[in-house]
């Protein structure tokens, strides 16, 4: 088992169950008592839990405003519902552009997997190293400088270089939905890059999961009447869909399994 998978059943476990012994995350895992030890070490460095003796318990931060290394393993079997979600709504040929974050990168994943032309233009530097791999994929690059916390590219030039480009559809991964503010998110830098591929493109998606919902961080991005659909995982209560829906908000959920 990959660490990262490990990581999510630890979490997962720990949300559930709030405390985990070493033998109950060992058995969990399928692997030795130092095994877990090493990786409850990693976690506690990533302040995703905290150490006790004999296991560990959950800590309830918010860590979407970590780096993009750090959040790629928080939510990522929802991230997975979403990305197949969207993957279906896309026709190969078509031109998209993807922003920077883990929901895209799983996106980027699947357009790798499933299409055979795509025109793809992305500020995310993990989604370029992805969607390299399908040989026949155009992948447009915006020029600026690189944000190593994000993993992406940011600066003046970035928005100036996607306006230059009319395109079929944005995805944008967020950090936050609410019926009050809108799309917000943390990443100051990102918010005109985020608004130019809104403004260049014909079809605007929101990817966020159900977390996200109804949570505002402190960069307004857009309305939500700006965009077309925000697309989320079967997490999302069907109370808090109709809230968006009846406001004329297209909701698009993953269907459970």
């Amino acid at each position: 088992m990959m660490q990262d998978e490990r990581f999510i059943r630890i979490i997962d476990f720990l949300k559930e169950n709030q405390t985990g012994t070493l033998a109950e995350l060992s058995e969990l895992n399928g692997v030795s008592l130092d095994t877990v030890r090493r990786d409850l070490e990693q976690l506690e460095k990533s302040k995703m839990l905290r150490r006790v003796r004999g296991g560990a318990v959950y800590h309830n931060a918010d860590i979407t405003t970590h780096g993009v290394g750090l959040r790629s393993i928080s939510h990522k079997r929802e991230k997975r519902e979403i990305a197949e979600v969207v993957s279906s709504r896309i026709v190969d040929g078509q031109a998209i552009l993807i922003n920077s974050g883990t929901t895209c990168m799983e996106v980027a994943e699947l357009l790798v997997e499933r299409f055979y032309r795509l025109t793809v233009m992305t500020n995310s530097l993990p989604a370029i190293r992805i969607l390299s791999q399908n040989k026949k994929f155009n992948i447009i690059i915006p020029g600026g400088i690189v944000d190593g916390q994000e993993e992406a590219i940011c600066g003046e030039q970035c928005p100036i270089d996607i306006r230059k480009y009319n395109l079929d559809m944005a995805i944008l991964g967020v950090h936050a939905v609410s019926l009050e503010k809108g799309i917000t998110d943390f990443r100051i830098h990102q918010e005109p890059i985020m608004r130019a591929m809104l403004e260049s493109s014909r079809q605007k998606i929101i990817v966020a999961d159900h977390s996200k919902f109804e949570k505002i961080s402190y960069v307004n991005i857009c309305s939500l009447a700006e965009i077309d659909s925000i697309i989320t995982d079967s997490g999302l209560a069907a109370e808090m869909r109709r809230k968006y829906t009846e406001q004329g908000i297209e909701v698009i959920a993953a269907e459970s399994e």
